[in-house]
């Protein structure tokens, strides 16, 4: 029994895994609070993930931390990016007069709002750009990990990719979406959604990362660990 959970039986490494995974989520969770830092969170988040949690390389808690550091400022820039994004919708939806639940599937079906219309109207669109706005995101900020690029290339690289890999951005998305309804349904979800979100799209966007990762030079001393993610 004692060797059945031994770190370094079967068991053993899925729990610590699982531990690590549970470690992610709560820091990504604790970082994330001054929502301003939500990208910088992710950016480390699926750093870690992949290269600690996937790899075996390092300590999640370490790459975590370096990863946070190193994209902080890129991320930032993103983040506020997204967040004006929202707030314009926002703001547009205001100055037409149409409220949140006036775009509600329920408040489109009933008699008793007066812009039926609009708010249909409004409703598709709204739901197409948050959905454009969601695939970005779940691209930008795992790009962002991997490449040494400027903020505006990333945005290009995530929504070339997002088009490109449409299958995969939509099972990212479905991913996202559920864990994100799992957390608003149970909130202890928080401990380890983000994780899991991060290890599950992985196995995806790796496969799209790599389409554009250039290959090492073999003479250098650099330990490219992505190349075998794929």
């Amino acid at each position: 029994m004692k060797g059945l959970f031994s770190p370094d039986s079967a068991i053993g490494k899925a729990l610590t895994k699982i531990g690590e995974l549970v470690i992610l989520s709560i820091i990504w969770f604790i970082t994330s609070l001054p929502v301003i830092t939500i990208g910088a969170s992710t950016t480390a988040l699926y750093y870690a993930t992949v290269k600690s949690l996937r790899m075996g390389r390092g300590y999640v808690i370490k790459e975590y931390f370096k990863a946070w550091k190193e994209n902080f400022l890129r991320a930032t820039f993103l983040t506020i990016f997204f967040i004006v994004c929202i707030l314009g919708l926002w703001t547009v939806l205001q100055m037409m007069g149409v409220t949140l639940e006036d775009i509600s599937v329920n408040a489109i079906k009933s008699a008793y709002v007066d812009n039926a219309e609009t708010a249909l109207a409004m409703y598709f669109i709204s739901a197409g750009y948050i959905i454009l706005l969601g695939g970005l995101f779940c691209y930008v900020f795992p790009l962002l990990s991997r490449f040494d690029q400027s903020g505006i290339k990333i945005l290009f690289m995530a929504f070339v990719m997002m088009i490109r890999f449409f299958y995969y951005s939509i099972s990212v998305f479905v991913i996202l979406v559920g864990l994100g309804y799992l957390v608003v349904r149970l909130p202890l979800g928080i401990m380890f959604a983000p994780g899991l979100w991060a290890l599950l799209s992985s196995f995806l966007l790796e496969k799209a990362f790599i389409k554009y990762t250039p290959e090492p030079d073999p003479d250098s001393d650099v330990d490219a660990w992505w190349m075998r993610l794929s």
